[in-house]
């Protein structure tokens, strides 16, 4: 990254003299109620139509039983403790506290389908718990707390898909191979604000934006990394069709495809030499798209 900044943050920011901004972030674990959220949203400028879908309590229950322990109990003999669905209804879900015996070769020396159980009434809102053992108990109580908290609260996986989507929607271009860092062209300056702004407003989020001047070297630089975008963009929806990725799999690189093929037209007053490669690129994930959906629908 240190050699991509280098040359961007040499000359002062001008409007006029700047093409797009450098942004990255990062967000630690955390928690937050909707109600936070919300004024988070709207105080950044961002807006409350940002809001993610309510909190769904299995979807909560669900990850509050997703968490696995172990522990040895003799030399070489260790207990793996996990939560497995039962059953999924209108009424109730329940998750069983599984016990796995396994020794240091991975054998499976015992195994207890029913350690512990919780049970989600999906009318009360209410979880039922049972246990064998002082260590099930433990496991199963905790997990039981920790709905409380999540059926109140999002979390950081669900700000990162936040985050992820109005980053989206600013024509973005990774300039790292490994990601984390994107171009934003200059009309996204005021959505760029109000992301940063929201993004440090989060107990755990941090945020920068770096202007990227309006020179030649500059232009250079966002054109090979549209271009290398369009490439892994193009590579991506044909793995995606030689893998037979499941449909849902498919259709959200397809469609993330679409968007970054539109989003080209964004980069017209940046993108320097001849387009002639840019433009097959292009054309060619919109053939791979189209050929893709149109053999899902059929």
């Amino acid at each position: 990254m240190n050699s991509i900044l280098k040359d961007v943050v040499a000359v002062p920011s001008s409007r006029g003299n700047t093409i797009g901004f450098l942004t990255w972030n990062s967000l630690s674990n955390m928690l937050i109620t909707p109600d936070e959220l919300k004024q988070k949203l709207v105080d950044s400028g961002l807006g409350a139509g940002w809001m993610p879908k309510d909190i769904r309590l299995p979807d909560a229950f669900r990850r509050a039983t997703s968490e696995k322990f172990k522990r040895e109990v003799a030399p070489g003999v260790y207990e793996n403790y996990m939560f497995r669905e039962m059953a999924s209804t209108s009424a109730f879900v329940q998750r069983n506290l599984v016990c796995e015996t396994k020794d240091t070769r991975g054998r499976r020396l015992d195994y207890l389908p029913d350690a512990g159980a919780l049970v989600l009434d999906r009318k009360t809102e209410k979880v039922e718990s049972s246990f064998i053992s002082s260590m099930a108990q433990q496991l199963v109580n905790n997990a039981a707390l920790q709905f409380d908290i999540y059926k109140n609260n999002y979390g950081s996986t669900t700000l990162r898909t936040l985050i992820t989507c109005v980053l989206k929607s600013m024509s973005p271009t990774p300039v790292r191979p490994s990601g984390g860092v994107y171009f934003i062209p200059a009309q996204f300056e005021g959505n760029l604000d109000a992301l940063v702004q929201f993004v440090i407003s989060l107990e755990k989020g941090e945020a920068e934006k770096v202007p990227v001047m309006n020179t030649t070297d500059m232009k250079n630089m966002v054109t090979r990394k549209l271009l290398d975008h369009l490439r892994g963009t193009l590579a991506a929806c044909e793995n995606g069709v030689a893998n037979q990725l499941k449909k849902n799999e498919l259709k959200a690189i397809l469609e993330d495809a679409k968007t970054i093929v539109s989003n080209v037209k964004d980069y017209e007053a940046i993108v320097t030499g001849d387009l002639q490669e840019m433009e097959a690129y292009v054309a060619f994930i919109r053939e791979k798209v189209a050929s893709a959906l149109t053999n899902m629908a059929d």
